[in-house]
């Protein structure tokens, strides 16, 4: 699959999503917004996938914001509709429905967009260096891909109001601090840091993975009693799987468990 602003590696049942415009910052284009969905859901459909890393390209930036030369032409021409919103409501969509987890590997600056495009993964890793601004507020508009929705859920409203309505840029201990990251690696160190979480993933139970995360996703909005029976049933359904009967097996055997997701 060719793209034009990323690239998609798979290597040891990793997936690595690149956003590939260096000279611009990573600045996001509707054909980036347009790619990353196509790059997802080929990811998803790739049964080979055991996870995800979403990252930027250089050393500057993860994503800058949305390419203002767009913007600019935009609003040049007085196209106040269609390409602008194009991808808003379906690219979040399918990340919170993909079925195997997402890391994002923020290697610089990530603002705007792209400060808002790693909440949608399910982990996030900061290099040390890295600032992330939500700067809608100063520049006339709002955030947008449910950031509204899961940033109160990640550090609390009163958080969530310093981080939107400020509109100033955090730097990667602060996000770290207040829950917006998991985890702050020296930039040299990022992707390391980043495929050992990826190593610990594989080691569990694809099929297990899916569900635990759709639970947990569930659990944002649904009732106690809802989850207790959601668990239940997926639980028993874990029970009968072969992969359930191979991690018995090898903890009999002391060996690492193969698991093929059945």
């Amino acid at each position: 699959m060719n793209f034009q602003t990323l690239t998609l590696d798979v290597t040891d049942q990793v997936a690595t999503v690149t956003l590939n415009r260096p000279e611009k910052l990573n600045t996001w284009t509707p054909v980036m917004g347009a790619e990353l969905t196509a790059a997802f859901r080929a990811i998803d459909a790739d049964r080979d996938v055991r996870v995800a890393v979403l990252t930027g390209a250089g050393d500057k930036a993860f994503c800058a914001g949305a390419d203002m030369d767009f913007f600019a032409g935009q609003i040049a021409a007085k196209e106040r509709s269609g390409s602008r919103m194009a991808g808003v409501e379906e690219f979040p969509r399918l990340m919170r429905d993909l079925s195997k987890p997402t890391i994002a590997a923020i290697n610089g600056y990530a603002l705007g967009v792209g400060a808002t495009i790693p909440l949608l993964c399910d982990m996030r890793v900061a290099a040390a260096e890295a600032k992330i601004g939500f700067l809608f507020s100063r520049m006339g508009v709002m955030a947008e891909l449910g950031s509204t929705y899961l940033v109160p859920r990640i550090v609390g409203a009163a958080r969530a109001c310093e981080l939107m309505l400020t509109g100033k840029m955090f730097t990667a201990a602060e996000c770290e601090r207040m829950g917006v990251v998991n985890h702050v690696a020296p930039r040299a160190e990022l992707l390391g840091r980043v495929g050992e979480l990826c190593a610990e993933i594989k080691k569990c139970a694809p099929l297990s993975i899916l569900l635990t995360r759709q639970a947990i996703y569930q659990g944002l909005e649904g009732s106690f009693e809802g989850q207790i029976r959601f668990e239940a049933y997926a639980l028993d359904h874990l029970y009968r799987t072969a992969d359930h009967a191979e991690a018995v097996q090898a903890f009999r055997d002391k060996r690492p468990p193969r698991f093929r997701g059945n």
